[in-house]
């Protein structure tokens, strides 16, 4: 595993791949339990009306977001992902306010626990499905002149927890 430490602000550090390599790790020790369940419960056994609503409530979550992530295309996995959001609609309204930081955050605010890095041009084209103009040369100015709001990666850009606060506290 190759994991980056960038010192920021402060003396602190942010490690990149960190939360990657927990999600795998999570993922791997998850099909191991599974296995052993139904090692334990016997191949062809029915489990109980209990068992299987502990099992599905606790990977429904994550069933939903790994059932987004694996559709492909970002534009249709961020809808998919702003569909579902419970503020979806408060998530809408608030970007058709003259805020362009906040235009650009919202998209990657609803893909964040998707794990996407998203491009301008898919805030753009957000955006456009929402009838609000505007363009990725803009989204991806007000990002680089607003320091600490998202960090760019090597496929795009992901939503910092500073960003996070920002469209949330625009969200009240």
């Amino acid at each position: 595993m190759a994991f980056k430490a960038k010192k920021v602000k402060k003396g602190s550090f942010e490690i990149d791949g960190l939360e990657a390599y927990i999600d795998r790790t999570v993922q791997v020790l998850e099909r191991e339990l599974r296995a052993l369940i139904e090692r334990e419960l016997g191949g062809g056994a029915k489990r109980g009306k209990a068992d299987v609503s502990k099992a599905s409530k606790s990977t429904k979550s994550s069933k939903v977001t790994k059932g987004l992530a694996a559709e492909g295309d970002p534009l249709s996995q961020v809808l998919a992902a702003h569909k579902a959001h419970p503020k979806a609609k408060a998530l809408a309204r608030a970007g058709k306010q003259k805020d362009q930081l906040l235009r650009s955050l919202i998209p990657l605010y609803v893909a964040r626990p998707l794990g996407l890095e998203l491009t301008s041009g898919v805030a753009s084209k957000f955006w456009a499905k929402h009838g609000v103009t505007f363009a990725a040369p803009n989204a991806a100015k007000v990002l680089r002149e607003h320091k600490g709001y998202a960090k760019r990666g090597s496929a795009g850009v992901r939503i910092t927890e500073q960003g996070v606060a920002y469209v949330e506290a625009a969200l009240r």
